[in-house]
């Protein structure tokens, strides 16, 4: 199997892999009990499961006549790593300008506020 490693997620994949995160790690069934309505076919997510293997985001183990599934990449690191493309996509590298933007686009509450000051 030829393997891609950890590009960019799709929407669904990213889905998927938010519940593995949660749960640590699952088997195809569980992972589909865990979604929400309508639920996909067990073969859609099995498929996407192959997908995640192949870009190195998830490996397996046998577990009877299935696999469980377990992430290869935590979920810190993968936001990490989505934050930072979207500072420089977005906000040419800058935490101020992203800032700035949401504080432009959100109203934020007394409390949000008085953490904000915190931080800073």
């Amino acid at each position: 199997m030829q393997r891609r490693k950890n590009p960019d997620l799709t929407r669904g994949e990213e889905q998927i892999m938010q519940i593995l995160w949660d749960l640590d790690q699952a088997n195809v069934g569980e992972i589909i009990a865990k979604m929400e309505e309508p639920k996909p076919a067990y073969t859609t997510v099995a498929t996407f499961m192959k997908i995640l293997e192949e870009k190195e985001f998830v490996d397996r183990k046998p577990s009877g006549r299935s696999f469980t599934y377990f992430p290869l990449i935590e979920k810190r690191t993968y936001a990490r790593r989505v934050l930072k493309a979207m500072l420089n996509n977005y906000f040419h590298g800058s935490i101020a300008d992203l800032v700035a933007f949401h504080a432009e686009h959100t109203t934020w509450t007394e409390e949000e506020r008085a953490q904000m000051r915190q931080l800073l």
